[in-house]
């Protein structure tokens, strides 16, 4: 009797081992899966662990920050060797010179994506990405224009609308150019949002994040921009 019960505890205490073992290989698997998908999305571009989006979900600068590069942004602007940048998501794309590097954001729903090309630590300073409205009023929905000149009021460092005006992108992307005032009395920098048809949720959100001898080169950017098909 003693020979038996001996018997069934040593095959319990290997069915454990087996089991432990089995969720290891498991975990092991799945945190292997994890950084291929990062890896394969990092491929040529600079990669945050996680981006920032204008509900105020932030995420915390790194702790070193590295130097800024220094662009030639004369030369840049007529260059004829500017690349194509599709968002992580597909959902839109546009030109840019091949001397910068898109700055993306895995898992981030905005589908964002920036360059680091001010003072502003790059993942609180998004360039182009896509709104949700109904993330911030849902009454605002398929009211784009009004949601647009209603923006500040979500944010508590904004405290009114500066200016508005319609704009149209040499490829043909309709909404507005805005600019926003700041609790300090700033006027911020340009902002556009361009209508997607079809989507009355959604808004595609473009800030003029470059310096003032960087503006050739961002419009020249902006007017690049299409929705993709």
């Amino acid at each position: 009797m003693n020979e038996e019960k001996s018997s069934q505890d040593t095959v319990s205490k290997n069915s454990l081992t087996f089991l432990s073992i089995g969720i290891l290989v498991v975990f092991l698997a799945l945190v292997g899966g994890v950084y291929w998908w990062v890896s394969k999305k990092s491929k040529g571009q600079v990669v945050f662990p996680a981006g920032i989006n204008y509900t105020g979900n932030e995420t915390p600068a790194p702790t070193q920050q590295p130097q800024r590069p220094q662009y030639d942004y004369s030369k840049m602007v007529s260059a004829a060797n500017w690349t194509d940048f599709v968002s992580p998501q597909g959902q839109y794309t546009f030109q840019y010179p091949p001397e910068m590097i898109p700055l993306i954001f895995p898992g981030d729903a905005n589908d964002s994506v920036t360059f680091d090309v001010s003072d502003i630590p790059s993942q609180f300073n998004l360039m182009v990405l896509f709104e949700t409205i109904s993330n911030y009023d849902a009454k605002l929905r398929g009211r784009q224009e009004e949601f647009v000149r209603n923006y500040w009021k979500f944010f508590g460092g904004l405290k009114d609308m500066k200016d508005i005006e319609t704009f149209t992108t040499e490829k043909g992307l309709n909404g507005w150019k805005v600019r926003y005032v700041t609790q300090g009395d700033v006027v911020g920098s340009d902002n556009y949002f361009f209508v997607i048809t079809g989507q009355n949720d959604k808004i595609l959100h473009v800030n003029n994040i470059f310096p003032a001898d960087g503006q050739t080169v961002f419009n020249r950017l902006l007017n690049s921009l299409e929705f993709k098909k």
